[in-house]
């Protein structure tokens, strides 16, 4: 299991007013990073799949490298890291909602 930090987000600034650009970032970070990682991870869930993966240009450039790339067992690693990059988006869902209720109860 991954470690879980809490973010250091500064409540208030030295001349005592809010500050609000702290915790916008972090929400907009978190939010970009769990979108890339489910659209890399369903795009490497599929991408094996398609016909684009068996005929392409580096294919046509370079056929010696044709039957490792069409072996089963390079798809199933690629889709493989598909699913753990789901799971990565995921679990960083996860850590958002259990951030948002703790701070919720104060």
């Amino acid at each position: 299991m991954l470690p879980t930090t809490e973010p250091q987000i500064a409540e208030t600034n030295p001349e005592g007013g809010d500050k609000p650009h702290a915790g916008i970032m972090y929400w907009i970070w978190n939010i970009s990073y769990i979108t890339y990682s489910l659209w890399v991870g369903v795009f490497l869930l599929y991408l094996p799949w398609l016909k684009i993966w068996d005929n392409n240009y580096l294919l046509y450039m370079y056929p010696q490298i044709r039957a490792f790339v069409s072996n089963p067992f390079l798809k199933g690693a690629v889709l493989g890291l598909g699913i753990v990059n789901i799971l990565i988006g995921f679990h960083e869902i996860g850590q958002i909602w259990e951030y948002w209720k703790r701070h919720q109860r104060r």
